[in-house]
């Protein structure tokens, strides 16, 4: 299972993506750096930063970038 998470920058910006479960448990760090202005993908494989299989179920991730966070649901299916 994996899922492609896909984002814009409308300007070079320090960029945390992260992966929570929903008793917002942090699950996974997909992206903690600087990214350039453009098109940006990040694929989150189901694991949690320890390499391990999550289950399946409801997650959320959050995006804070440029001082603005986003925040949406997914499902992970096996």
């Amino acid at each position: 299972p994996m899922t492609t998470i896909s984002f814009a920058l409308p300007k070079a910006t320090h960029v945390q993506l992260r992966v929570y479960d929903l008793r917002g448990q942090l699950v996974a760090t997909l992206a903690d750096e600087t990214l350039t202005a453009g098109e940006h993908q990040s694929v989150w494989t189901g694991r949690d930063d320890a390499g391990r299989q999550t289950a399946s179920g409801m997650y959320v991730y959050r995006l804070i970038a440029d001082g603005q966070a986003l925040r949406r649901k997914m499902l992970l299916l096996k």
